[in-house]
């Protein structure tokens, strides 16, 4: 009987702290990068990772494989512009509305 009740206390012990990370995880992701408004492809795990094709003017500050975007000098845009290739999980669930935030 005790190894059931330590075997109890440890997965309430591990879901009170699973609970706290995806917390911690989720109010990071409340209105701050990563936002996208332009999702391109998403694998079908759960949670999703998420590419985002949103070009900004500098690199997100947190993102790890920035690229700069080739761009047609007809475009409206003829400035350099960067699209964070990470795969990040669920990327494309906040979207962003802020034109500070798009041209980060």
């Amino acid at each position: 009987m005790g190894r059931i009740a330590t075997s109890s206390s440890f997965s309430f012990v591990f879901f009170v702290i699973m609970l706290s990370l995806l917390s911690a995880v989720a109010a990071k992701q409340v209105g701050s990068w990563p936002c996208c408004d332009n999702c391109g492809s998403c694998t079908k795990s759960f949670p999703p990772l998420c590419h985002c094709l949103d070009l900004h003017l500098s690199c997100p500050p947190d993102c790890e494989s920035c690229v700069e975007v080739d761009q047609d000098p007809a475009l409206s845009y003829p400035t350099r512009k960067y699209r964070c290739e990470d795969l990040i999980v669920n990327f494309c669930k906040y979207t962003c509305t802020s034109a500070s935030v798009l041209n980060q």
